[in-house]
């Protein structure tokens, strides 16, 4: 009870709630424009929070990524583009809203329920993570060598169209955190005589890089793409402003839908490798499977817009659960905060919740206070958002990619870290172009420090009898055998798609 008492005192200083208030406002606006996501905004601004304390620092990136999660449905309602992937369900009903005069009630929709997903994620937060951590305390390096395996294998087969892709980038991932000195023997490993590669690849610049300024240059080749191609005519923009609000008793009326979205999106958060943007799906065809009149989806009902909005809303709870119980990040926002963990001496895993038990309650209660911050500042910035987000992409990328730039350099005072992010800068760019995941390649590269100690200390341990000594860990052996499942689940899939092509593409040949 002490340490929930100081850690809502800690939260509700001056510090972490302007800091909140901050991360939210940005976090809004880097959803809002197409293109950028609350991902790139934490790796383009967690330099700024190395000099704060441990919780202001996290209230900061917390805001961002709420803000962040709600941001990218103001462009998909009122422009028919999605600023951020989670939000491309969200037009389908929100964009048709907009156009038949209801772009207010729309938006107010999708911040309602937005709001509403992520409080009920915090709740089971708060309710699961202790219980939870108690469960990981027992984890030995057998059940966390299966249990990263197992995240492994969820990344790698969920975040790309191939599951063969998606273990490549996760391997690359692994190989680059090998750079540096081998934790038990101190040897350097794949240093090629630079002393700067001594401590290992730095997170921030290849996070920077793939996220940020590979988007740069993915939206100078569009850019130039449109500029050979002939131009598409576009609609005119609509105003935030247009149509009547949405008052509370009609909000009320839609609460089945938030209700079972939140419960939807907080299980698939708390799931690693798979993301807001499933969930958000996952979320619409809940809501359309559950309506009485599923034919008028797609032309402009709230339930289309209630349901992927409190969907990928609540996957910012629900990844926090792995993240703060066993230090295993569930999407590329949460690996990033890992980072921001680490450098305040922060390790994330069971044992914060002895050694840190403040800051978790302060970590709960900035969750909750960031949910309102994001309601009063998307009441009051939706029609300044409206605006941002008409801006022409020149604009807003030479920006960005000006700011990856300075930020890199300014953090870290060094041009080494400068070459790496543009060497990763490139790998990114081809990674998306051939549809290489880099989600799998960032949680495979922040997770393969922690599974080569497990794994070493699991061969040592077991002295030659993996399978018997396997039999002994039952934890270890479940997820050994949910990891074997789940490959075999995944590869028959890909092989049952690969075979309806085949059938279906000679069929369509003979027609012609």
């Amino acid at each position: 009870m002490e340490a929930l008492i100081a850690g809502i005192q800690n939260a509700t200083a001056a510090g972490p709630l302007l800091a909140i208030a901050a991360g939210v406002f940005v976090g809004i606006f880097m959803g809002a424009v197409p293109g950028l996501t609350a991902a790139m905004a934490i790796a383009l601004l967690a330099p700024l929070t190395f000099g704060l304390d441990p919780l202001t620092a996290v209230a900061f990136l917390i805001g961002i990524y709420k803000g962040g999660t709600f941001g990218g449905s103001i462009s998909a309602i009122l422009l028919n583009v999605p600023g951020s992937p989670e939000a491309a369900a969200t037009a389908f009903d929100g964009y048709p809203l907009s156009r038949s005069g209801k772009a207010r009630q729309a938006l107010q929709m999708a911040l309602f329920a937005s709001v509403a997903g992520a409080i009920l994620a915090d709740l089971l937060l708060y309710l699961v993570a202790l219980p939870f951590s108690k469960i990981a305390l027992k984890f030995g390096p057998a059940e966390l060598t299966f249990v990263v395996l197992f995240a492994f294998t969820f990344v790698a087969g969920l975040t790309g169209r191939s599951m063969l892709r998606g273990m490549t980038a996760c391997a690359f991932g692994v190989l680059c955190a090998m750079v540096g000195l081998d934790p038990m023997s101190a040897s350097p490993r794949m240093t090629f005589g630079h002393v700067e590669l001594l401590d290992g690849l730095p997170l921030l610049p290849i996070a920077i890089g793939m996220l940020g300024l590979a988007e740069v240059m993915a939206a100078a080749e569009r850019a130039f793409d449109r500029r050979r191609a002939s131009p598409d005519t576009k609609s005119a923009p609509i105003s935030s402003s247009s149509g009547p609000g949405l008052s509370l008793p009609v909000f009320l009326s839609h609460w089945k839908t938030v209700l079972r979205s939140s419960l939807i999106g907080t299980a698939i958060g708390a799931l690693p490798g798979i993301g807001a943007s499933l969930a958000a799906f996952v979320g619409y065809g809940s809501a359309q499977r559950y309506s009485k009149t599923p034919e008028k989806f797609g032309q402009g009902v709230l339930d289309g817009v209630a349901g992927p909005e409190a969907a990928n809303s609540a996957v910012v709870g629900g990844s926090f659960v792995p993240l703060l119980t066993l230090g295993i990040p569930g999407n590329v926002t949460t690996a990033l905060l890992i980072g921001t963990f680490l450098v305040h001496g922060i390790e994330p895993g069971p044992h914060v919740f002895k050694t840190e038990p403040d800051l978790i309650y302060g970590i709960f209660t900035v969750l909750f206070i960031a949910n309102f911050a994001n309601l009063a500042i998307g009441l009051m910035g939706s029609g300044l958002y409206s605006h941002i987000v008409k801006a022409p992409e020149y604009v807003s990328y030479s920006i960005i990619g000006l700011t990856c730039l300075t930020g890199v350099f300014a953090s870290t005072n060094s041009l080494f870290n400068l070459y790496i992010m543009i060497i990763f800068a490139l790998i990114g760019f081809f990674m998306k172009k051939f549809d290489y995941s880099f989600v799998a390649f960032l949680i495979g590269f922040v997770l393969a420090p922690e599974f080569e100690v497990s794994f070493r200390s699991f061969l040592l341990v077991a002295q030659g009898d993996l399978v018997g000594f396997l039999m002994q860990r039952p934890i270890a052996l479940l997820f050994c055998m949910m990891t074997v499942f789940a490959v075999v689940r995944i590869a028959w899939s890909e092989h049952q798609k690969r075979a309806v092509s085949s059938t279906t593409t000679p069929s369509q040949s003979e027609q012609k």
